[in-house]
């Protein structure tokens, strides 16, 4: 499969983090999606196992449901992202993300951003709009991130606590193909994501 139209769909995912939830510095969330109807690790007979690959990530960090931005007096920092990695606990305050989870030095993360509010932001930074958003890894198209476990993770480390009653919804949608993969190849992936 290549990137294309023919091969490429989309899978969208969202969540809310409630500001009484992420009231203070260093708050987590990993919060599951399940692509377990894209990847097939297994591989049967002369059927070839089958990966997701990711090319592309789009975000929107949101002040609702409705995708509306975050006011001027909204408060809070985080660092938010995908990964592939396994957790045994999941959902809003799961404290289970580790420390370099939210970093490239991760294999598993396949994309990851800061995002400062409005209230948060230092005067003259920008050139951004009335947000601080700033992704510092993505996939691309010409190398995709391949993902051959049957869970997503979105997660979220606060920096700076969230306003008192001001949730940030973070929504994302991904350009990606179901690919075939030799047995090579399919095995050090499932090394790689089994960390």
């Amino acid at each position: 499969m290549a990137y294309n139209l023919k091969d490429v769909f989309y899978l969208g995912a969202s969540h809310t983090y409630a500001a009484s939830t992420y009231n203070a510095a260093s708050k987590e969330g990993n919060i599951p999606i399940d692509i377990s109807a894209y990847v097939d690790p297994i591989a049967k007979g002369r059927q070839r196992g089958q990966g997701l690959a990711i090319y592309k990530v789009h975000s929107q960090v949101c002040g609702n449901e409705s995708g509306n931005e975050q006011i001027d007096s909204d408060a809070g920092q985080f660092t938010y992202g995908l990964t592939v990695k396994p957790y045994s606990t999941s959902g809003d305050d799961s404290s289970a993300i580790d420390t370099f989870d939210l970093t490239p030095e991760s294999d598993l993360l396949m994309f990851g951003a800061f995002y400062t509010a409005p209230a948060t932001m230092i005067p003259g930074y920008g050139g951004m709009g009335s947000q601080g958003n700033r992704t510092f890894l993505e996939p691309s198209k010409d190398v995709p991130y391949v993902a051959v476990r049957d869970t997503i993770f979105q997660l979220l480390r606060t920096g700076v606590a969230l306003s008192a009653n001001d949730d940030v919804t973070i929504s994302y949608r991904l350009e990606c193909a179901m690919i075939t993969l030799d047995t090579a190849t399919l095995n050090q992936l499932l090394r790689t994501q089994t960390a």
